[in-house]
Order: C-alpha cells, then structure tokens, then sequence
C-alpha cells in the first residue's frame, strides 16, 4: 500500500515537470496521511486528488485542466494495479498466503506499467490533448469512472472473490470506459457546433455594422453622383451659350475622367429589397469584395426578401461559398464578370449566380467530390460542403452548369 502511493506520487511528478520544491514537499506530506486512511477505508484516493488540486492550483482560481489531469493520474494508477493484479492471477495461483517475492514482483509489474505509461505520455504528448480537451463535462466522466471502478473494487474485496473476477471487473470498466468516450465525443461535437454557431453570429453582427456603414456612404455617394452630373450638364449649357468651345472641350475631358470613377459598378438600389440582414451584409461584402478586385459586377432583386425557407446559417454558408468561388474564378479569368439575380414568387425563391472562368477541364461531378478542387494550396471542400448542406435541407436544391469558359450556379428554396 505504500508503494503503492509512492507510485501515485510519482505519476503526479512527472506529469507536471513544473512542480517546485515547496509545493512538492507539501504533496509528500499527504503520503503518510493517504496511507493511513487507506487502512481503515478503500476511499483514501480521493484525499490525493483533493489535496492536490488545492496544492497545485494558484489562490483563488480555479484550474479544470489540473483537475483533469489528477483524475486522469488516479484513473492510470487504478487501470496499472487491475492489470498488475489480471497478470498475477493468470501467472500465478490465488489461492492460500503469498510471500514476499510474490508482492515484490507485482510491484516490479507495476513499476514497469508505470514507466511504459510516463513514456507514452511524453512520446504522445498527452499533456497537450488533456489541455485541449478538459472541461468539466471531462472531469465528471472521470469522476464517473472512478466511482464505478471504486464500488465495483470495494464489492470483489468485501466478498473476497476479487482476485477470481478481477478479468470480469476490468472487462466492465473498460465497457464503462467506451461508453463514457461514447458520450464524451458526441457532446464534443455538439458542443463545437454551437460554438461555432455562435462565431458565426457574432461574425455576422460585426459583417452587418460594416455593411450598414458601406449601405451609408453608397446612398452618400449616389447622392454626389447625381449633384455632379446635374452640375456637369449646367457647365455645359453655360459653355454652350456663351459659345466657349474651349470650356466645351475641357468639361468633356472631365466628364470622361470622373465617369470612371463615379459609375454605379452594380445595382445598387436592388439590395434596398433585400430586407433580411444577414443576407443584405453578405451580398454588399461580397459584391464590394468583386468591385475591389476590378470585377464587372451585375446584380438584380426585383423581389422582397424578407425571409428564406431553410436555416438562415445555412444559407449564408452556401451562398457564401458559392460567391467565395465565382469571384476567385472571376479574377483568374479574361472577361471576369460575375452577375447575382435573385427571383422570388408565393412558391421559391431562386438565387443564379454566374460567373467568367478560366477553361474548366473537370466534370462538375468531380468536383463535387471531398478533397477534389482546381486550386492550388487548397482542401477541395467548397461544393462538398454545400452538397452536406444540400442534403441536409430537402427544400433546398443547388444546380450547377459549365460552359467551357462560364460558370453557373441555380440555388432554388422551396416554401
């Protein structure tokens, strides 16, 4: 029992390289202490992760990792002496008292477990996945496991038939162990969706305010375009009474260099009929997205849209990919246009997005394909991605169609 906790003690060693002297010396303090309760009950292994935790963590702040990792320590203890004690029961014969050589030999076993598990945890850098993946969804799974593990022990030894169902009580805690993974997965996974669910709000509320400043400063800028314009033609009408054809000349000069500047690269009052937010901010980011990049950009929404009839995430990420692809092929082509038009009547609303490509030698359905993609440095998860999502949502159905140098993409949503 007292090696036991020596190896105990040891584990919690080389698991945090940082312990100092001090705080070292006041874990060894809890030693004799453990040994002792160990004496009278079978529930001793909760002073170490107790006292510990409160040794080890800084004042006033709480550390789930630590605690993570001591639960973890008493889980691979408990895990080494069931095995020590399956490989003695089948090397050796439980019955009658067993002498020294025989206790000195289990602990050689131990040690050996021991050792092969401090150097598979260095060699898999465990530290790191413990630290990534601890909360206190973790900490209860491994305070369920030592808790089964604990009663399930405490039973085989009150009815002294442990060392005859020791290969059935591991059996069971490595069930109980799959089972908790089980668990623990799925509501990772859960739980990394609605995180991610909650990044993407939160990128759309800061999307939103940038467009709402761009969807000011373009109503500004309307506004100055149609002033100049009126100004332009007044300085014409002057210079034409006054018969100066040399102001004539010069203001025709300047009507042709500011017209490169002052044209509506798109259509612009469309978007005021797109009425739901997270769609307006994702349209006028992508479409100043293609004007930037020097893209002739057409777009058209005779409709309202207030609503859409699938999961507005949903939607946002396919269209999102979609128009993240045809302003990339745009860019890389000769013509590079793109036009986005969005129809809607009391049944669907259709989205067709068309865009100039480079020549496309793969087939839409290899594309189609994980991993599949035409460009450089990158995973090929666009069109799967939107495929998942396509299957995802029955009322959602997305169209593809190439021409040798056009792209077109036909999103229809089913009311």
């Amino acid at each position: 029992m007292f090696v036991g906790n020596c190896f105990f003690f040891l584990l919690y060693y080389m698991i945090d390289p940082s312990l100092n002297k001090k705080k070292y010396l006041l874990m060894c303090l809890l030693l004799p202490l453990t040994f002792f309760v160990e004496l009278f009950t079978d529930i001793s292994e909760v002073l170490p992760i107790i006292g510990g935790y409160f040794i080890l963590k800084e004042k006033n702040k709480s550390n789930i990792v630590l605690l993570n990792k001591l639960l973890l320590c008493m889980l691979t203890y408990d895990s080494i002496s069931l095995v020590s004690s399956l490989t003695m029961t089948s090397i050796f014969s439980f019955e009658g008292i067993k002498g020294y050589g025989y206790v000195l030999f289990q602990i050689m076993l131990d040690c050996l477990l021991l050792l092969i598990f401090i150097f598979l945890y260095r060699k898999l850098d465990i530290s790191k996945i413990v630290e990534q993946y601890s909360s206190k969804i973790t900490a209860i799974f491994m305070i369920y496991l030592l808790t089964i593990g604990l009663f399930v022990s405490y039973v085989a030894h009150q009815y002294q038939v442990f060392d005859h169902f020791v290969f059935g009580v591991l059996v069971f805690l490595i069930i109980q162990m799959f089972v908790v993974l089980f668990l623990f997965i799925r509501i990772t996974i859960r739980q990394r969706e609605q995180y991610e669910q909650q990044l993407k709000r939160k990128e759309l509320v800061y999307l939103k305010k940038y467009t709402d400043s761009l969807e000011k400063d373009q109503e500004k800028f309307a506004k100055f375009r149609h002033d100049y314009k009126n100004l332009l033609l007044s300085l014409k009408e002057i210079a034409n009474q006054n018969h100066d054809s040399l102001l004539e000349k010069e203001i025709k000069e300047l009507e042709i260099y500011s017209n490169y500047y002052l044209t509506n690269k798109f259509e612009y009052r469309y978007l005021k009929n797109i009425k739901n937010d997270y769609l307006k901010s994702l349209f006028i980011a992508k479409l100043y997205q293609a004007n930037n990049n020097k893209i002739c950009c057409k777009f058209e929404c005779p409709s309202t849209i207030v609503e859409v009839p699938v999961p507005i995430f949903d939607c946002i990420r396919v269209l999102g990919i979609i128009l993240d692809n045809a302003i990339e092929a745009s860019t890389e082509s000769q013509d590079r246009e793109l036009s986005l038009a969005i129809y809607r009547d009391d049944k669907q609303i259709e989205i067709s997005i068309s865009n100039s490509c480079k020549e496309l030698l793969l087939s839409i359905d290899t594309l189609m394909k994980k991993g599949i993609t035409t460009k450089k440095g990158h995973q090929g998860l666009g069109l799967s991605s939107i495929e998942e999502i396509n299957k995802k949502n029955p009322n959602m159905f997305v169209n593809y169609q190439n021409d040798p140098y056009q792209f077109a993409t036909q999103v229809i949503l089913l009311f």
